[in-house]
């Protein structure tokens, strides 16, 4: 018995949904309709992004991305962009202008990804470039004193290593020449051999450390690097907004559900009309 109410009662809803098609059909296609032409009418939003790597060089200032980002979106840098640029940024809309641009960490990596939400697609390219065209004139200076420094060890390495190079080169001539003397006697020469082989083998593992040095410090210069671009602004084709797709299909979705109550609303005041005047007595009468 239960079951068959229920079953009365989905195919009284069935009849009313298609009774009330054409309510439920209009409200749909009148959302449907609305949401286009509102998202055609809104002016399409690009996003121009660009990542950039960090300088790998001993300066957290411009190595640390959450002070790189802090650089990136300061005022001082903004402000640059928009004269370099000549853009037409009121001092009133700056603030809105400064809300189009993230600055966003890529986990895992030491990159930066720098993105301008802008109507001009040529305009946002222009602004990230000129960003990080800014950001690597403020580091360089930082990044060539580093470079200078290591280098400035590398050649007083070398200067070392060619000197120690050079008393080897002596060290084992006399070392011949010990061998080669006469009118010594063979424990003058031994002894003399010996001071000279201990001598010999100093020099020699200084020449070792010196050599480790020197490549160490090549490698370090040659891994020492300012900020990089990973990928370069490109013009993108497609907006990031308004989404029409999204907006049409979420518009149609609610056009049905409201479609759907307000074919039940209808059906229940058809079933149950209302005496206005009858309701107005009922609540005035001072007994109720």
């Amino acid at each position: 018995m239960k079951q068959l109410e229920e079953e009365l009662e989905l195919r009284d809803l069935i009849l009313i949904l298609w009774k009330r098609r054409k309510l439920i059909l209009g409200i749909f296609l009148l959302a449907v309709l609305a949401a286009a032409a509102v998202s055609f009418a809104i002016p399409p939003t690009y996003e121009v992004s660009t990542i950039i790597a960090l300088g790998a060089f001993p300066d957290s200032t411009y190595t640390s991305q959450a002070s790189a980002r802090e650089i990136l979106l300061s005022d001082e840098l903004l402000l640059n962009v928009i004269s370099a640029l000549k853009l037409d940024v009121p001092r009133e809309k700056f603030r809105s202008f400064k809300e189009t641009i993230k600055v966003e960490s890529i986990k895992d990596t030491n990159f930066l990804k720098i993105s301008v939400q802008t109507q001009n697609r040529a305009e946002g390219k222009a602004i990230v470039e000129k960003m990080v065209e800014l950001f690597k004139e403020r580091s360089e200076p930082s990044y060539q004193q580093h470079r200078q420094l290591l280098a400035n060890q590398l050649n007083s390495v070398r200067t070392r290593l060619s000197a120690i190079e050079t008393d080897i080169k002596k060290t084992r001539e006399v070392l011949n020449a010990i061998e080669s003397a006469s009118g010594i006697s063979p424990v003058e020469k031994d002894l003399r051999r010996s001071r000279t082989l201990e001598y010999l083998q100093s020099e020699e593992s200084q020449r070792i450390e010196l050599l480790d040095r020197y490549l160490a410090l090549q490698k370090e210069i040659n891994e020492l690097k300012n900020v990089q671009v990973i990928r370069g602004a490109r013009e993108p084709v497609y907006p990031v907004k308004p989404n029409k797709k999204l907006n049409v299909a979420v518009a149609g979705i609610l056009g049905l559900m409201v479609g759907v109550f307000a074919a039940f609303m209808q059906e229940y005041f058809q079933r149950n009309p209302l005496d206005l005047s009858r309701r107005e007595n009922w609540v005035g009468h001072p007994d109720r």
